[in-house]
């Protein structure tokens, strides 16, 4: 798993551990379902809740990591939708020359 997230940039990192952590505490709350006879737990409504935030806050970070990637391609291919270029409203972007390693 190391190995995965290692060559990732910042964005795709707080991603991944977003996404995972949103996964652990829906585990936590059907395990706390799931239990809560045991536990002795009598209102179990105020975890309905938890879930729709959950989810809601990871398809916010979703839709602002596909914002991104489109800001990021938007601003680094000079064509637009219709064919013609734009170069006078957008920087050309230069390449870069990458180290090999060895």
């Amino acid at each position: 798993m190391r190995k995965l997230l290692k060559n990732r940039g910042y964005t795709d990192k707080l991603y991944f551990y977003n996404f995972c952590t949103v996964n652990a505490i829906i585990a936590a709350i059907l395990i706390i379902t799931a239990l809560g006879g045991v536990l002795g737990l009598t209102d179990l409504s105020p975890l309905a809740d938890i879930p729709q935030w959950a989810y809601g806050e990871l398809g916010i970070h979703t839709a602002l990591i596909v914002w991104k990637a489109k800001a990021e391609n938007q601003r680094k291919y000079k064509f637009g939708r219709d064919g013609k270029s734009y170069e006078d409203e957008v920087a050309p972007v230069q390449p870069v020359e990458m180290e090999e390693e060895l």
